[in-house]
């Protein structure tokens, strides 16, 4: 059995000292030790020699900075997370600058804290390993974005299409986008491509494939967006399997700035292991009652798996003109942050039928300036004041 990480508390307040140690032991953790800052901190900290060191820092910070720095000359593998009230750039970057790992804002959850220390622990590993020359130097790995929904016909493989095309016309980046879709796969007549290798012939050699060899299986679209087809028939599927998924995505990662993987409005083996490798997920929601009661089971179902908050982003989709939901109620039923709205355009059907992305087809209709812009703020780019209002006003 895996051992329980420790834990060594340091905090003058004696209430909120109290609350971290509840906070930790409802994640399972051993609280070692606790102490108040300066040379008690750093007595404990020989005494007990735990995995992580959990600090408090509040005004006036410079006492908690100075026992953060003096933690981690004692014990310099041992990563320290602080928690405070101080939720300013400024705040948290002293605390970084200190020696600090991770900062988190109060009130701490014991599912933050628990993702908190764990990374942390990771990270101090992977460090180790590197350090010893046991890890060997990872290849480059570009992002992969899943675009997920619970339900079919709420605009995924658009916005997929679109979402791709934008990030190769704003920048030099490489896209490659995956057809994912096991049921219907409509990627290639959305980008009037014709399809000669499919996905399923490429699962079948993946074994044989490096990242190089990989590319022979892909599609050139004129925008210069790489597609890798779904297959002409969904019984192809039935030979294709997640461990073969796993190893394409990784191979397209190590080669491509930017994975777009497709998915169907289902949820089975094979989406299962494109959420697992993404390293962010587009979580799509149409507006009306049915789309949000299964985007609350889906998110139900990424919390029970324990997928980060910050790496699912949950979109609003109007692939209609009719609403029987505002945005603020979609906020309060699902208890969930939109990260973006994607507006109503009649401009989408008509470039669909062309076998055009958008983007191409009317680039400066609403939907477009929209995509244009999530594209822009997934590559951590700011977007013009313009683009940012007609985003959320819708004009």
């Amino acid at each position: 059995m895996a051992r329980t990480p420790e834990a060594v508390i340091i905090d003058p307040d004696l209430g909120t000292r109290a609350d971290i140690k509840r906070a930790l032991m409802l994640a399972h953790f051993t609280v070692s030790g606790e102490a108040g800052y300066g040379i008690e901190a750093v007595t404990v900290a020989k005494e007990q020699v735990p995995d992580v060191f959990v600090v408090s820092a509040e005004e006036p910070v410079a006492r908690a900075l100075q026992t953060i720095e003096a933690l981690g000359d004692a014990l310099p593998d041992t990563p320290t997370i602080v928690y405070s009230s101080l939720a300013d750039a400024a705040s948290v970057r002293r605390a970084m600058v200190s020696g600090a790992r991770d900062y988190l804002i109060k009130p701490v959850k014991p599912e933050d804290l628990t993702r908190a220390i764990y990374g942390v622990m990771g990270q101090e590993e992977r460090r180790r390993m590197r350090a010893s020359g046991e890890r060997q130097e990872a290849p480059a790995h570009g992002t992969v974005i899943t675009v997920f929904g619970a339900k079919g016909g709420i605009g995924k493989t658009t916005i997929s299409t679109n979402l791709a095309t934008a990030l190769v016309r704003a920048t030099s980046s490489t896209v490659v986008l995956v057809d994912m879709d096991t049921r219907f796969g409509d990627v290639a007549i959305m980008m009037d491509v014709a399809v000669e290798q499919s996905i399923a012939d490429l699962a079948r050699r993946v074994g044989e494939m490096d990242r190089d060899t990989v590319r022979d299986y892909l599609v050139r679209h004129h925008s210069g967006v790489m597609i890798l087809p779904a297959p002409l028939h969904p019984t192809e599927w039935r030979n294709v399997t997640p461990q073969q998924i796993t190893k394409i995505i990784n191979l397209l990662a190590e080669s491509y700035d930017y994975v777009i993987v497709d998915t169907p409005g289902t949820f089975n083996e094979i989406v299962a292991v494109t959420l697992e490798s993404a390293g962010l997920i587009l979580l799509v929601t149409s507006m009306d009652i049915a789309s949000i009661k299964d985007t609350a089971l889906a998110l139900e179902m990424l919390q029970s798996a324990d997928v980060s908050e910050d790496k699912v982003k949950l979109m609003i989709n109007h692939s209609t003109a009719a609403n029987t939901l505002r945005e603020e109620d979609v906020e309060r039923v699902l208890e969930y942050k939109v990260f973006w709205r994607i507006p109503h355009d009649l401009n989408v059907a008509t470039s669909t039928q062309l076998g055009q992305p958008v983007v191409i087809t009317k680039p400066y209709a609403r939907v477009s300036r929209s995509i244009s812009d999530l594209a822009a703020a997934l590559r951590g780019t700011v977007t013009e004041k313009k683009g940012f209002l007609e985003r959320f006003l819708g004009h």
